[in-house]
């Protein structure tokens, strides 16, 4: 009875164990996710273009509601004419899969896409994320602000 006992609680301590050093891992991973969407929007605001880019994964694929979808490269150059004057990040949502994490936020900002202004309320946008090496990077991206 005893021995018994004793793997049931050994049991629940190795399942804690590794339960907590899941979500611990998670919470890290979302936190790491979120700090890299907010510091990328901070390099667009003050125009730092390299910067932002260095954010991007080589594979990166966006898409805007101009309908266009860009590669990294053309990203680049869209942010070369933001003009972002403000922004406000609210409403993370994290869903992670290994080592891609995908996040959901809102944004009410003023900035321009393709030389026209975004509506003033807030959007939805949708960033999904990779683990490349020791790092998180943007691997894709949708904007849904209406440009007007």
């Amino acid at each position: 009875m005893k021995n018994k006992m004793l793997i049931n609680l050994l049991s629940v301590v190795v399942f804690l164990f590794f339960t907590t050093s899941v979500f611990a891992k998670t919470n890290t991973d979302t936190k790491m996710a979120q700090q890299v969407i907010e510091s990328w929007f901070a390099a667009m605001q003050n125009q730092e273009v390299n910067r932002a880019a260095a954010y991007l994964a080589p594979q990166f694929t966006s898409i805007h509601t101009d309908g266009l979808v860009r590669n990294k490269a053309q990203e680049v150059e869209l942010m070369k004419n933001l003009n972002m004057k403000s922004y406000r990040l609210t409403d993370f949502q994290f869903k992670q899969s290994g080592n891609v994490i995908i996040v959901t936020y809102k944004d009410k900002g003023m900035e321009n896409i393709d030389n026209n202004p975004i509506a003033t309320k807030a959007a939805g946008r949708m960033a999904i994320l990779q683990k490349q090496g020791a790092q998180w990077l943007i691997l894709a991206y949708a904007n849904l602000d209406a440009i007007s």
